[in-house]
């Protein structure tokens, strides 16, 4: 027994109708776009920071801040929410790697590369389905 009101999808004419059933995927997103740019962004400040500033200075620490507080965990969480959602969708599991491709983006975001790689390595036969969500 529910105590929501359930409206009827039959009825064309229902203002309170839903509109279309929503998906059950809780991880879809654009991942990989997420994932490439925190990792570009990283390495272009972390260049600019190793090449450029020094650690006394405010754009130096305002940089450092970036790339090792914003932009690391942003990678992190894209690789860990990208492989929830290929698993979710029965694409490819990752098991325990996707941990160690977390913790180790979570220090340098170019591992991402390796996780990429990983990810098109078990690449099913049909390349729609690693396409988007």
């Amino acid at each position: 027994m529910s105590t929501h009101a359930t409206a009827s999808a039959d009825d064309p004419d229902d203002p309170d109708a839903p509109a279309a059933e929503p998906s059950a995927r809780r991880f879809d997103g654009p991942w990989l776009l997420v994932l490439a740019v925190a990792t570009g962004g990283w390495t272009l400040l972390y260049a600019l920071d190793w090449a450029l500033l020094s650690a006394g200075t405010p754009a130096g620490a305002a940089v450092a801040f970036a790339h090792g507080y914003l932009l690391a965990p942003l990678a992190t969480a894209a690789i860990l929410l990208d492989a929830l959602s290929l698993d979710e969708r029965g694409v490819a599991d990752f098991g325990l790697f996707k941990w160690l491709y977390a913790l180790g983006s979570l220090v340098a975001p170019p591992v991402a590369v390796v996780y990429y790689a990983h990810r098109e390595w078990l690449k099913p036969g049909d390349p729609a389905l690693l396409g988007g969500p």
